[in-house]
């Protein structure tokens, strides 16, 4: 009785490692524009900083 219990409790973890294929990721993403308008009596410059975090699953090959 104990050697079918151990055999499948092995057999169950074996097929969840296995199913476990893919896995969570994060990836951060920063855009930075800067913008320059020069007149006759002055110059001024604008700077826009974006950060984008995106979370997306992974596939093992």
């Amino acid at each position: 009785m104990r050697k079918y219990i151990f055999m499948s409790l092995m057999l169950i973890s074996m097929v969840v490692c296995l199913s476990m294929t893919s896995c969570k990721a994060w990836r951060t993403i920063t855009t930075t524009a800067t913008y320059t308008q020069v007149t006759d009596t002055a110059k001024v410059t604008t700077t826009i900083s974006t950060k984008t975090v995106e979370e997306y699953t992974g596939v093992k090959k």
